[in-house]
C-alpha cells in the first residue's frame, strides 16, 4: 500500500491485492463502471496479463482501474493500457476532478514510473465526461499519439417520454420501427445460460453466413452472466417469431449507461425489420429501469451500419468523438515496447478489414 498526497487531500493505493469478486463489487458502486474495467472480463479476456490500482480516501474506494500488461521480453518494458477506465465517479455523489487526477497519479506512479511501461489511458465514451476526461490527461502531460478507427459512438437519450423518443428517431428508422410492429414478435429478456448459448449460437451462424472471422469475445456473455454481481450482469435481448430466434443483442448494465455489447439476426431477421423491434422494446426497458444513455457502439467503417444506429440515436441523442489513446512515459524503452504492441495490433486489424472486406480501410 502506498499513500498518495493530491491537493491536500490524503488518498491510500492498493495494487494487486484485491480479489475478484470483491473488485467487481467495488466497480458495481460507480456510476463510470465499464464492462472492461471488471475482473471477471479482464482476468478472462486478457488471460492473467491483467492488473489493478485501487484509491481509497478514508478507507472508502474512490477510483480505481483495471489495467492490462503488454510484456516485450528483450526490452524488458511493456504496455501498460486502461481501457475504457478509470472508474472515478462513485453513484449518487457529485463528479470531484481531485479524484480523477489523483487516480491518474497513482496510475503513472505506479505502472510508468516504477515499472518503467509506457502507461496508456482510453477513457470511457461519455456524451458528459469524455471531454473533460481528455483535457485532465493533456494538462498531466499525456500524448494523443493514436487516433481511433472507428471514433464515433452513438449514444440514445433514455430520458425521453416514449412519444419523445419516437419523435427523436430518424424518419427511415421510424417507419421501419412501425413496420416491425405489424408483426407478432415476442421479445424476452433473459439472463439465464441456456439462452445465452442459443444467442451465442445464433451468432456463429450469422459469422458462417456472412463468411465472417470475428474476433468479437461473444462467448463472454455466458461468463458475465455467471461471474458479475447482480448489479452489473449483462441482460439478453431476444426477439421470436413463430417461436424461432430472429434477433438477439447482450445488453451490458453499467453504472448510468447501458451498453450494446454483442449482436445477431437469423436472415429472416431483415424482412421483418426484427432488429428495429428489438431496439424499441430495448430501449424502453432500460428508460424505465432509470439508465441515463444507451451506448450502442461504433459503425465498423459499415454505411448500412452507421445509418442504422444514427437513425437509432436520433435527433435527441448524442454521437460521441472518441480523440483516440493517450501515452505517458519516463522510460525511451517502454515507448518503444508500447510502439511494437500497437504495430502488432494495427496489422491484425488490417488483416481482419481485408479478409471482411477485400481492401484494406480508408486513411
Amino acid at each position: 500500500m502506498s499513500i498518495v498526497d493530491n491537493m491536500h487531500a490524503t488518498y491510500t493505493v492498493e495494487v494487486d491485492s484485491i480479489e475478484n469478486t470483491a473488485w467487481d463489487e467495488i466497480v458495481s458502486r460507480f456510476a463510470d463502471a465499464h464492462h472492461e474495467q471488471t475482473a471477471c472480463y479482464a482476468s478472462r479476456h486478457w488471460k492473467g496479463r491483467d492488473s489493478h490500482l485501487l484509491l481509497r480516501k478514508g478507507g472508502e474506494a474512490v477510483a480505481g482501474a483495471r489495467v492490462t500488461i503488454f510484456k516485450i521480453p528483450i526490452l524488458g518494458r511493456g504496455l501498460a493500457f486502461v481501457r475504457f477506465g478509470p472508474f472515478w465517479r462513485a453513484e449518487g455523489r457529485d463528479a470531484d476532478p481531485a479524484i480523477y487526477r489523483a487516480v491518474i497519479e497513482a496510475l503513472v506512479k505506479e505502472y510508468a514510473v516504477s515499472r518503467g511501461n509506457c502507461l496508456t489511458i482510453l477513457p470511457r465514451p461519455s456524451p458528459d465526461f469524455q471531454d473533460q476526461e481528455y483535457a485532465f490527461l493533456r494538462d498531466m502531460g499525456f500524448t494523443r499519439r493514436r487516433d481511433m478507427l472507428d471514433a464515433e459512438r452513438y449514444f440514445v437519450d433514455l430520458s425521453l417520454s416514449e412519444e419523445a423518443q419516437m419523435k427523436s428517431f430518424s424518419q427511415n428508422w421510424r417507419y421501419n420501427l412501425r413496420q416491425a410492429l405489424r408483426t407478432p414478435l415476442e421479445i424476452r429478456f433473459s439472463d439465464s445460460q441456456e439462452d445465452a448459448e442459443t444467442f451465442a449460437a445464433l451468432y456463429q451462424e450469422m459469422m458462417s453466413r456472412k463468411g465472417f472471422d470475428s474476433a468479437t469475445p461473444v462467448h463472454m456473455t455466458s461468463a458475465l452472466i455467471a461471474g458479475l454481481p447482480p448489479r452489473l450482469k449483462p441482460r439478453l435481448a431476444l426477439a421470436f417469431h413463430e417461436g424461432h430466434l430472429l434477433a438477439g443483442a447482450t445488453i451490458g448494465l453499467f453504472g448510468d449507461t447501458a451498453y450494446y455489447m454483442f449482436g445477431a439476426t437469423s436472415s429472416a431477421a431483415l424482412q421483418l425489420n426484427a432488429g428495429y423491434a428489438l431496439q424499441w422494446s430495448i430501449i424502453r426497458r432500460l428508460g424505465a429501469e432509470g439508465f441515463r444513455w444507451y451506448d450502442l457502439g461504433g459503425a465498423a467503417h459499415e454505411p448500412g451500419l452507421r445509418h442504422f444506429k444514427k437513425g437509432l440515436a436520433g435527433r435527441a441523442g448524442r454521437i460521441v468523438t472518441m480523440e483516440g489513446e493517450y501515452d505517458f512515459w519516463t522510460d525511451p524503452l517502454g515507448r518503444l515496447a508500447a510502439d511494437a504492441v500497437f504495430g502488432a495490433r494495427y496489422l491484425r486489424r488490417l488483416r481482419r478489414y481485408g479478409a471482411k472486406y477485400g481492401r484494406l480501410p480508408a486513411t
